[in-house]
């Protein structure tokens, strides 16, 4: 009786066995084909979960690049991939100016590449009338009896900047054009209620953004408030801004923020080869880094070329109160203390001279002309422009910014840019 149960208790005990095996089996085989299958889409599983971010460029270089780095900070603080839009070049005064949102992307969407269906990189633009004493970019008008063309090229950032730090702390993509429909579709989105229209802006100023909802400073010149912590919520794929110009656009006072936009500042710079190559060839000719004064005169238009006078008299009495040792009016050969003078106007200008009579060694870019031949052979890879116009004041800047002082043209974002990187410089020199 013993050896009859035992076998029947093993029986029982194998069917057991084998249906426990069985289950486990399937299940097993059920996970492992439901894992190769998520494998299999995880691709557009990640791009359906990738929440980004964009906004519109306006004016000339320095303006967006501020631009630029308030969205990297957005970007950076919303955790959102950061879609970037091209850099646009102009030959003299950049015609496209803050706007609201619609106004600007039916500008911007005329800026084509060579081969599409529009003429090559000349963008036309007409005003009510033009005057000495007015930016022509503030008074465009619809007035098809006095247009002006102007040559342009869109640039990639990434070609001109040091993005080293972008991609250890955001992730981003390049925007090749301004074509509403090609955005979307290079996100997948198929669905307008994808995006959120961040600024349909009625003022150039009208929103400030706020790192700390606790913040109690004031809007200024703003006219609505964004808590950033607000903004992070939204479900959105896209947050797509209008203009986010402005340096005080963004108010940071958290100590992370804080942390963040000064490493920005100091290591996204101009870092393009043959620029830096032919920067470092000028400042060697004026004694090196930090053996010159940096001077910016901004002359040329709107309210500057009416300021003409006033600006290099209040650059004068400025260097003169710190070099006293520089003499005046009476030494015809270079002295110690040279000074290198960025400026949008030509040598011979009649508003310069009193500056080149106070001090008897002052440089231009004028001055280094041969120096500047390399840039006669750079291209834009994306349209073949010959890149020399468009880079030349960014060879200006850069150079007047390695001085040992600088001294700027009020309101001016091509002097708060040189003044900015004359900081930089002067800590790079401190701590090697």
């Amino acid at each position: 009786m013993t050896l009859n149960f035992s076998y029947a208790t093993f029986q029982r005990k194998k069917y057991l066995y084998i249906f426990l095996f069985t289950i486990l089996f399937a299940t097993s085989y059920l996970i492992g084909y439901k894992s190769l299958s998520s494998s299999n889409n995880f691709k557009n599983l990640t791009v359906h979960q990738e929440k980004y971010l964009t906004y519109l460029p306006h004016d000339g270089f320095n303006n967006q690049r501020i631009e630029l780095e308030n969205a990297i900070f957005l970007a950076w603080f919303l955790n959102r991939t950061l879609i970037i839009p091209p850099l646009l070049f102009f030959k003299g005064v950049a015609p496209i100016i803050s706007q609201p949102y619609d106004e600007l992307y039916n500008i911007l969407k005329r800026f084509m590449l060579p081969n599409d269906d529009y003429k090559k990189n000349e963008f036309e633009f007409c005003f009510s009338e033009y005057k000495t004493n007015c930016n022509f970019v503030l008074c465009l008008r619809e007035d098809q009896s006095n247009c002006r063309t102007v040559s342009y090229t869109m640039y990639n950032w990434e070609e001109l900047m040091d993005f080293t730090f972008l991609k250890q702390n955001i992730k981003y993509i390049h925007r090749q054009d301004f074509n509403y429909k090609h955005l979307l579709e290079s996100i997948q989105i198929y669905d307008d209620k994808e995006v959120y229209n961040m600024t349909n802006d009625q003022s150039q100023y009208q929103q400030r953004y706020y790192d700390d909802p606790r913040s109690t400073k004031s809007l200024g010149k703003f006219k609505e408030r964004v808590n950033l912590i607000d903004l992070s919520k939204r479900n959105e794929k896209l947050l797509h801004f209008g203009s986010v110009f402005s340096s005080i656009r963004i108010d940071q006072e958290l100590p992370e923020s804080k942390k963040f936009w000064k490493k920005l500042m100091n290591e996204m710079i101009p870092n393009n080869p043959i620029i830096i190559n032919i920067v470092n060839k000028i400042v060697d000719k004026i004694g090196g880094t930090n053996n010159f004064i940096g001077a910016h005169a901004r002359l040329k238009d709107g309210y500057f070329a009416r300021n003409q006078n006033k600006t290099i008299k209040e650059l004068i009495k400025k260097i003169q109160i710190d070099f006293k040792q520089i003499n005046i009016k009476n030494d015809s050969t270079c002295l110690p203390t040279i000074i290198y003078l960025a400026t949008d106007v030509k040598h011979n200008h009649k508003s310069l001279q009193p500056f080149f009579q106070t001090f008897p060694c002052v440089y231009t870019l004028n001055d280094f002309n041969d120096l500047l031949e390399p840039l006669k052979f750079l291209k834009n890879p994306k349209d073949d422009m010959i890149m020399y116009e468009f880079f030349i004041p960014l060879v200006d800047l850069l150079v007047t910014s390695r001085g040992n002082r600088f001294y700027q043209t009020p309101r001016s974002t091509f002097s708060r840019y040189a003044q900015q990187l004359n900081k930089v410089n002067f800590t790079k020199s401190i701590i090697f």
